[in-house]
């Protein structure tokens, strides 16, 4: 095994949907030209590589993981578990879907660092004691990317119900220092997710749109990192930015990763450039 990395970074992480674990057993039609998901797709592929890579590359102590389907009003709230419960927050899946096993633990010393970072920037936050589970934007990729009985702690954070972006950057920034810890802060949504028009999941079907939308994040990220936060930011007035995000909620955790990622010399790199599902690490 390589020498870990001194400073970790941030990584905007594409999590998928529980369609990547589509039970074997269970008929699913066959995947459509240029399909990303699913349980034959190049997204399940990436992830599977992407997970062992990271843990070798960055050799983390703990894992700090914001997902796109938790957020809080008055507090960031902060898990503080002794052991990782599931969080089967989906409806009308196949009964195997919610019956998924992924061991992991927490660390009550991380849970207080993270605190105690976003309190000290005058972000609200504070401690949740074994009152949620991990919920399917972490476990549906951690279980193609890790081991199931998973020995690194694993911190789930909310993200502010306000969805407002400049705010994720800070509560990123306030998070920087976590990288010099050891700590790899992974934010987990997606850069296409709607329901309303089926096509845009597909860049064989999306409209040239979607593709434009993608196109202007992975060229913003591509600048130093105050101009970098400055073109994420810009973003939001792109066309295209509320069809690929009727509700934005999957879109805002990639402000805390280019936040946690922004100090002065950090750059950016796009690792996967799947449609609908980039995945970018900031910070490196």
């Amino acid at each position: 095994m390589s020498a870990p990395s001194t400073t970790l970074p941030a990584i905007f992480l594409a999590h998928g949907s529980p369609g990547l674990i589509w039970p074997k057993e269970i008929p699913r039609r066959p995947p459509a030209p240029g399909e990303v998901g699913g349980p034959l797709g190049p997204h399940r592929k990436f992830l599977e590589t992407y997970g062992p890579h990271i843990l070798e590359k960055y050799q983390p102590k703990a894992i700090v993981v914001f997902s796109a389907h938790w957020e809080t009003k008055d507090a960031i709230q902060v898990m503080d578990n002794e052991e990782n419960e599931l969080l089967y927050d989906y409806y009308n899946f196949p009964e195997q879907l919610y019956n998924l096993h992924f061991k992991s633990k927490g660390s009550s010393k991380i849970s207080s660092r993270v605190v105690e970072l976003l309190t000290k920037n005058g972000i609200k936050a504070e401690k949740l004691h074994n009152g949620r589970g991990l919920d399917h934007g972490v476990f549906v990729p951690f279980l193609l990317m890790f081991p199931n009985d998973f020995n690194i702690p694993i911190i789930e954070v909310s993200i502010d119900a306000s969805l407002d972006p400049e705010k994720h950057l800070d509560i990123g920034k306030a998070l920087a220092p976590l990288r010099d810890e050891n700590v790899l802060i992974i934010s987990g949504g997606l850069t296409i997710h709607t329901f309303q028009d089926g096509d845009a999941w597909n860049p064989l079907t999306a409209s040239p749109g979607y593709l434009d939308f993608e196109n202007q994040i992975k060229s913003g990220v591509t600048h130093a990192a105050f101009e970098r936060n400055e073109k994420l930011l810009k973003v939001t007035t792109h066309p295209f930015y509320r069809k690929a995000h009727p509700r934005v909620e999957h879109f805002i955790p990639i402000y805390i990763a280019a936040g946690a990622g922004s100090r002065e010399g950090d750059k950016a790199s796009v690792v996967s450039d799947l449609h609908g599902a980039i995945t970018i690490e900031f910070g490196v």
